[in-house]
């Protein structure tokens, strides 16, 4: 066997593939792993990007209501009409002192709003600004205008703002029923508080303001993310203490984890792109980490390496892809350059062992011994000429051959008739003779000589018409015969009365079906429709008789699947048209397009249906 494998082209052919796989086999490693590292890179400064944009984004509306915040803090207008509005102070530039308490009341609120308006601006960054006192009386401004009493023991944020005296204190989000009167949206809204004490002139604190903003606006980058997220990234934000602020209503367990990062001043030198195990999954993940000293907000972005890395996977497939193909067309063409090199000593070898005996002396041998240079590629198309010719000559005996033999087999088939019926029909004739039966007799003949007349001719195709009027004239040969214990019925669409098909194809069906009539008692009923469905002919003969046992059936099936099977065209008998004899004949003129059906009726005798192409 390895001989096989010690010629000059096998040797060519292994070295060159040998180099192309090692080069190609580099250069692929090679290219994947500068591929993989520079995706890598840009896939996490892009996870790296948007965690610093959503930070920045927090920081900006923080920020915002930060700065509504100290606008109030460091306005002594503020200080001044909040004290009047909260000590119910009445009106000094009135010196009849006779000004109604309540007026001034009014007064000073109306005052109050319009300071307060100021200091939040004319874009208005916030949604609503409080200001509360110590006796339980708290102003609003913006979407909640007005003054109302409240309760301290029932505020969670009351006890930590009065306790923090270095600067602002910011709340995580909650369900805000008052803000919620104001938007359309039929969700719950949430809100976001920073609060900070109100000191007066003497540095002494006198309330606490407190600026809202909904929930949705500060964190609205992280929600567009979320909703067009390529990566089906997960975004976390908590505070120093541990706490979620961002997603809403978040299970801490899930994200136990991640919250276990650095935080506060550590976690401000850790801002980075880093690589992580779920201990909960198993599974690698990429987090982009951002700290912000302003809020004391940690932003982490959580991707799945697989699904982050998917576009460099794909890469890499179509790369090997591409690789592989031009390695395999390389190696085509070293096998094409290492038979090049051999190809005139094999067509050579060829060319004579394909050579016959009386070709030499011949002017052909003449052509073949020509010295060119390329002599081996002459021999070899005129070798595939002269294979070709004598190729075509044998396939075109062959197909002659075998038109012959199907064309034999066809004039067998149709050729056959049962005598019996010939024996049976001047049987009659000489009985009606007996009995001076003379217009029965004239029409007998009549019939009987067309029957044969039809029968005789060398056609092997028929108008459908001719082949219904033959049958009709069998029939009333019979009818003659059998009198008024035969009856029958002939319909058939006048459409394909012109249509050709073999003949002797329907006559044999009523033989047959008058064949097992005649085994019951009369009345004999035999129908024949014709109809066009499904783009085919239809033949149908019907009977009253017996029907088919299940034997006989299972005798005629075994036969067709063997046809079908093997397509070997029976030995044919000559003892009568069979139905097998009429499939054959149908399976020769349609091929796969006939129709062949045979069925017992429901309550008694056989149905038979043929049919072919239009």
């Amino acid at each position: 066997m390895w001989n096989k494998f010690r010629n000059i082209q096998s040797v060519l052919f292994f070295t060159y593939s040998l180099i192309i796989v090692i080069v190609f086999t580099v250069l692929v490693i090679w290219f994947y792993m500068w591929a993989s590292d520079l995706l890598r890179q840009n896939a996490a400064d892009t996870l790296q990007s948007m965690g610093q944009s959503m930070q920045e984004h927090n920081d900006s509306e923080i920020q915002k209501m930060n700065d509504v915040s100290l606008n109030v803090l460091y306005s002594n207008l503020v200080k001044t009409h909040f004290q009047k509005f909260i000590s119910g102070e009445e009106d000094e530039t009135d010196p009849t002192g006779l000004t109604n308490p309540v007026m001034n009341s009014v007064e000073n609120a109306k005052q109050l709003a319009e300071i307060l308006t100021a200091a939040i601006g004319p874009s208005r960054p916030v949604e609503q600004l409080y200001l509360y006192d110590f006796k339980n009386k708290v102003y609003g401004n913006g979407f909640d205008n007005g003054e109302r009493t409240y309760d301290s023991s029932k505020k969670p944020w009351y006890e930590q703002v009065i306790n923090n005296t270095e600067g602002k204190t910011i709340t995580l989000p909650v369900p805000d029923e008052e803000m919620s009167r104001f938007i359309s949206s039929s969700e719950k809204q949430y809100s976001i508080s920073l609060f900070r004490l109100f000191y007066d002139s003497y540095n002494e604190p006198m309330g606490i303001v407190e600026v809202k903003q909904y929930f949705n606006r500060i964190f609205a980058s992280m929600i567009e993310f979320s909703k067009q997220n390529p990566y089906q990234a997960k975004v976390l934000v908590y505070n120093d203490a541990g706490q979620i602020v961002y997603p809403l209503q978040a299970d801490t367990s899930v994200y136990s984890a991640y919250m276990k990062l650095p935080t506060g001043k550590a976690a401000q030198a850790e801002n980075d792109y880093l690589p992580f195990v779920n201990p909960d999954t198993g599974g690698k993940e990429l987090l982009s980490y951002h700290h912000s000293s302003f809020t004391g907000w940690n932003t982490v972005i959580i991707v799945s390496e697989k699904k982050l890395l998917a576009p460099l996977f794909v890469f890499t497939k179509r790369t090997v892809l591409v690789a592989f193909i031009i390695m395999l067309f390389a190696i085509l063409l070293s096998f094409a350059a290492a038979k090049r090199i051999t190809f005139p000593i094999l067509k050579i070898h060829r060319t004579i062992r394909s050579m016959r005996l009386e070709d030499l002396g011949t002017g052909r041998v003449a052509a073949l011994e020509l010295n060119s240079g390329l002599t081996e590629l002459d021999h070899l198309h005129f070798s595939f000429q002269q294979m070709s010719s004598r190729l075509k000559q044998s396939m075109d005996e062959l197909l002659l051959s075998q038109s012959q033999e199907m064309q034999a087999k066809l004039v067998a088939l149709q050729s056959q008739m049962n005598p019996h019926f010939l024996y049976n029909t001047l049987a009659t004739i000489h009985a009606m003779a007996e009995e001076n039966m003379n217009e029965q007799i004239i029409s007998m003949t009549e019939n009987m000589s067309h029957f044969l007349r039809y029968f005789s001719s060398d056609e092997s195709l028929v108008d459908l018409g001719e082949e219904v009027l033959h049958t009709e004239k069998y029939l009333e040969i019979n009818q003659i015969r059998y009198g008024k214990k035969l009856e029958y019925s002939i319909d058939i669409e006048e459409s394909i009365l012109k249509l050709r098909i073999p003949k002797l194809i329907i006559q044999p069906l009523v033989e047959n079906s008058l064949k097992f009539c005649t085994t019951n008692e009369p009345p004999w009923m035999i129908q024949v429709k014709g109809i066009i469905q499904d783009n085919r002919w239809q033949i149908e003969v019907s009977d009253n008789g017996p029907g088919f046992t299940e034997d006989s059936l299972n005798s005629l099936n075994g036969r067709i699947r063997e046809i079908n099977e093997t397509h070997v065209i029976p030995v044919l008998q000559l003892d009568g048209m069979g139905l097998l004899n009429i499939y054959i004949r149908m399976k020769l003129t349609y091929g796969g397009d006939m129709l062949f059906r045979i069925d017992n009726r429901p309550r008694a005798g056989a149905t038979i249906i043929i049919g072919g192409t239009l």
